[in-house]
């Protein structure tokens, strides 16, 4: 979970000391599967028949007494996620009460439910950030994606009301194939509204959703994932800076070749999840990743926080990924992680092949965006 408005170095310091001491520094609570949209490459929203068939949704009073054994376990920072949080009519209870126990809090949200009541209630008690996704950069988009045709219109009349009300905000946006032509213009919106933008190409199968869905998602083949990563670097930097970066960086990647140097061992999970983070989804189980699937017998509800914290640790610690990645020489720029290895193969130690051959693909993306960044500044000059 980041927390980029605390200082990097307090960040980096308290995230050590907590992995060292197997402290529950942050987490994530996913309150609900519910959501008033239905984007096509969720992994976790649901209707709410098929949510009661499942599990009831965990109470205002489950959550606070989740999160009161957090905090006395260590727990610092805390993200609420969903489905959309916003949507749950309790929402504020369970917000204000965590609050009022001093957690440092962010939100995750469509932000298509956020109107002049709440940016109300929450300039009272501002969240550190509230993380939106902003999925297009009109309705036509958000119809075709999100399966709402006035998305675009509400979120960013939301986004307006919480820079009015001096509440931090930052956007998140999931490239997609139904979205794709939206990708400059979303970038162009956060340069109007002074927001950070954070995107990616990457999109994990939805497991959680549809355990058949192993390997699979509606996303793009790994070279389009490649080159839209490309992109969405140059709309972040900026033609001029992403040149500069990209003759800095022509050698990004080691040549590329089918030989591991190096003794193969595999390692251990990389990555803060279930060392010194957790999850808990929106009906009790705690897992180190919210890409997990949970098991509905370990539940944080009815065994407490406490129990559950050490198994997962103990069951992080017996993970395992592909030895081959461990000693690859793409392994910073891939950042391949256990959730990347059990949504794409069912299982860890094995490599997740869409992500490899995206990094893969990588070197001939950087190549074709500066090929056509430079042409068009051509065809400008002419």
């Amino acid at each position: 979970m980041e927390m980029s408005s605390v200082s990097a170095p307090i960040t980096k310091y308290l995230t050590a000391k907590a992995v060292s001491q197997k402290i529950p520094l942050s987490g994530i609570f996913e309150l609900t599967p519910l959501c008033n949209m239905n984007c096509r490459m969720c992994y976790v929203r649901m209707n709410r028949e098929e949510q009661e068939k499942i599990a009831p949704l965990g109470t205002v009073e489950q959550w606070l007494k989740v999160g009161k054994e957090a905090r006395d376990s260590g727990m610092l920072y805390l993200l609420f996620t969903g489905g959309e949080p916003f949507l749950r009519k309790d929402f504020r209870e369970i917000y204000q009460g965590l609050y009022d126990q001093g957690i440092i809090i962010e939100i995750n949200s469509n932000g298509t439910l956020i109107d002049e009541q709440t940016v109300a209630w929450l300039k009272e008690v501002p969240p550190q950030r509230i993380n939106i996704t902003l999925y297009g950069a009109s309705d036509v988009t958000y119809g075709r994606l999100c399966r709402n045709p006035k998305g675009f219109t509400q979120v960013s009349r939301a986004i307006r009301l919480l820079k009015e009300a001096r509440i931090n905000v930052r956007l998140n946006c999931s490239v997609t194939p139904y979205n794709v032509d939206d990708l400059e213009d979303i970038f162009a919106f956060g340069r109007r509204e002074d927001i950070p933008v954070h995107a990616v190409s990457y999109m994990y199968p939805p497991v959680r959703r549809d355990a058949s869905s192993v390997g699979v998602n509606d996303r793009f083949s790994p070279e389009e994932a490649a080159y839209h990563d490309a992109r969405i670097k140059a709309y972040s930097l900026g033609d001029e800076k992403f040149l500069e970066w990209a003759d800095r960086n022509k050698n990004i990647l080691p040549e590329m070749n089918d030989d591991i140097c190096g003794e193969m061992k595999a390692e251990g999970v990389r990555c803060h999840a279930g060392r010194s983070s957790f999850w808990i989804t929106w009906n009790g189980c705690m897992v180190p990743c919210g890409m997990f699937r949970g098991e509905e017998e370990h539940n944080v509800f009815r065994e407490g926080f406490t129990e559950n914290w050490k198994r997962v640790l103990e069951e992080t610690a017996r993970i395992r990924l592909a030895p081959e990645c461990g000693v690859c020489a793409q392994r910073d720029l891939c950042k391949s992680c256990a959730a990347m290895e059990i949504t794409e193969n069912g299982k860890f130690g094995n490599i997740p092949e869409y992500r490899c051959q995206m990094v893969k693909a990588m070197p001939d993306a950087i190549k074709k965006v500066k090929q056509e960044i430079l042409e068009e500044r051509r065809k400008c000059n002419e």
